[in-house]
């Protein structure tokens, strides 16, 4: 169920996020958006990195993808 939810709705989500996180930074709140990029880098290291390998991406387009959409790009293709 999580998974299917994840495939329909998780990257328009993301977006949404960032875009709320953005309208926060420029009304000088900083800390949601640097909390939400480490959490993603540190994503990507954990887990990040080892699917987009198992999937024949590199690091840049793996690292991207768990910078811009989160776990919501590699739930659906992890094997």
């Amino acid at each position: 169920m999580f998974r299917k939810i994840t495939i329909g709705y998780g990257k328009p989500v993301c977006v949404i996020l960032y875009a709320v996180f953005a309208a926060l930074l420029a009304k000088g709140i900083w800390i949601p958006i640097v909390v939400l990029a480490a959490m993603h880098i540190i994503e990507f290291t954990v887990i990040g990195y080892k699917v987009g390998k198992a999937n024949k991406m590199g690091i840049i387009p793996s690292f991207l993808n768990c910078l811009s959409f989160g776990f919501t790009w590699w739930l659906p293709i992890k094997k």
